[in-house]
């Protein structure tokens, strides 16, 4: 932020008389606003693993740390903490049930019934570069930081690079579109072995996206994943040969293309650590290419690095796996670093770093610590069924007149919601009108209303009326972890600015990741909507 300067008073200069003679202030210029932006988020990415790993990090990881403002309690305000809100959420600066991403699909009421929509899919595009349909931003029902600057600044350009189409597409906001080529968006396809777009963003690939996708399987080396681990650093992951992770016989090192879960060479990018050296690689070719931050214009380039989760969804987050991945993004982070140093100048940029979730250590793993842990394969839908026989079926919401549902079924909702709370592993049932109500009856409550909007159900409220909150520590997944649920292990994230105008510092203050996009705003002296959830944090 450009420090507000007041001109000081000189005092000296008023004899006993009165006469006042004007004394001259310095001249003092003001503070560059910075030309780039960069908004990093990794996706899986815990606060334990940058604390625990900390004395191994030599890389982008150790700059940003040393050299950042990081806001220590930073969380998510929102309790379904999947990919897609959790990457809208600190673009917007507003939760899911107003920015409308509630998940990474939901139920939408048409023709009669609640169907499947995704949160980025869009049939009436296509893929570019690819042999699919396209993406865009379609379900996202306010604009963004990205759109924040394009609006204030004409000649500003936006970028997004991801290895997921979810998150490239709702890191770019709402913008492109009806011809506007200033926004790029670009994602790796495993089917395709490249980055690809959509028509929603351009016709076809710039050349030298092409250019850079005839070099992508390169990356992959010889097709194996090998340990770099020191003895040293590998002792402090758990160990390697459990039954476990994985599918219980691919569990140690080396990971190689011909094994699986990996199905083709593709694949193979995107489910190791391949695939965020290619993405960091892609986005130094966009800086130099499109000369980011070289104009008076801020430009804003977001990275949305997937290789965390795709590792920590198979392996586990303390997984030696895992620990190698992050020190190979670690080395990369601190390459790409060194390009915006090299292309654009250490005042010139600053960059935020966050993730879009946590993710639950397995339960085997919980379990030999002696902590609670628990994993579930049918059990939930077995319960679900049972307790709609016992109140005379299920009851699954209409939409009614003025934006409400039909109230018919509302009591078996109730009566639904009072029987699964019986069961052992649920902590607490919702039905449909304690979500839609308004009035938190406790913290988690309020957390999962900021998570629906009710034109966009998640499967379970759409099919019973009911929404469950599992014991913590509580797995429904037949292999590996994931994450979505409102406890602080998928809650609690990274949240961290560096760069042009920022002391290093930490903060162990309140922090939502909402505050990414307005913070960014005010360091570029951009102005922001009224009524974000969110809220700069820098002053």
């Amino acid at each position: 932020m450009v420090p507000f300067h007041r001109a000081s008073t000189c005092w000296g200069c008023l004899p006993l008389f009165l006469v006042v003679v004007a004394c001259e202030a310095p001249d003092i210029e003001p503070e560059p606003r910075p030309s780039l932006v960069v908004a990093l988020v990794v996706d899986q990415l815990t606060p334990d693993f940058l604390e625990r790993y900390d004395d191994l990090w030599g890389g982008g990881f150790r700059r940003l740390l040393d050299g950042g403002h990081a806001f220590e309690n930073a969380v998510h305000d929102h309790a379904v903490t999947f990919t897609s809100p959790g990457h809208a959420s600190p673009t917007t600066g507003v939760v899911p049930a107003r920015h409308g991403i509630v998940a990474n699909s939901w139920q939408a009421w048409r023709e009669g019934e609640w169907s499947t929509v995704s949160s980025v899919g869009d049939p009436e595009t296509e893929l570019v570069g690819g042999s699919v349909s396209g993406s865009s931003p379609r379900n996202l029902l306010v604009g963004g930081l990205p759109d924040w600057i394009v609006d204030r600044h004409e000649e500003a350009r936006v970028v997004s690079l991801s290895g997921k189409p979810t998150a490239g597409v709702l890191m770019a906001g709402a913008t492109g579109g009806d011809g506007d080529d200033r926004a790029h968006a670009y994602w790796f396809s495993d089917a395709d072995r490249g980055f690809v777009t959509s028509t929603h963003y351009r016709a076809e690939l710039p050349e030298w996206v092409s250019r850079f996708n005839e070099e992508v399987l390169a990356f992959a080396g010889d097709g194996c994943w090998e340990s770099r681990l020191s003895p040293e650093a590998a002792a402090l992951s758990r160990r390697d040969t459990v039954d476990y992770e994985a599918d219980g016989v691919h569990t140690h090192f080396p990971h190689c293309e011909a094994d699986p879960p990996y199905r083709d060479v593709g694949h193979f990018i995107a489910q190791t650590p391949v695939l965020d050296a290619a993405t960091l690689a892609l986005a130094g070719r966009a800086v130099t290419e499109l000369q980011l931050g070289g104009a008076e214009a801020p430009d804003y380039l977001t990275l949305a690095l997937s290789a965390t989760d795709r590792v920590g969804h198979t392996f586990g987050p303390y997984s030696r796996e895992q620990l190698d991945n992050l020190m190979r993004l670690d080395e990369e982070l601190g390459r790409f670093l060194e390009t915006l140093d090299r292309e654009v100048g250490p005042e010139r940029y600053v960059v935020a770093l966050t993730s879009d979730h946590g993710v639950l250590p397995l339960p085997e793993y919980l379990e030999e610590q002696g902590e609670y842990g628990l994993r579930l394969t049918s059990e939930l839908d077995d319960a679900m069924e049972r307790a709609a026989r016992e109140v005379g079926g299920a009851a699954p919401p209409r939409p009614g007149g003025e934006g409400g549902f039909d109230p018919d079924g509302a009591e078996r909702r109730a009566r639904m919601a009072q029987v699964l709370d019986e069961v052992e592993w649920i902590e607490a049932s919702m039905p449909l009108e304690l979500l839609e109500g308004g009035v938190s009856t406790d913290s988690f409550t309020a957390l999962y209303q900021r998570s629906f909007h009710p034109d966009r159900l998640t499967s379970r409220v759409a099919e019973y009326g009911v929404e469950v909150r599992l014991r913590e520590g509580t797995l429904v997944r037949a292999s590996g972890t994931t994450h979505g649920v409102p406890y602080l292990h998928d809650r609690h994230v990274p949240l961290l600015f560096y760069g042009a105008g920022i002391a290093p510092g930490r903060s162990d203050g309140s922090a939502r990741t909402v505050d990414l996009a307005p913070t960014l705003a005010e360091l570029l002296g951009v102005p922001v909507p009224a009524g974000l959830d969110g809220q700069a944090l820098l002053p």
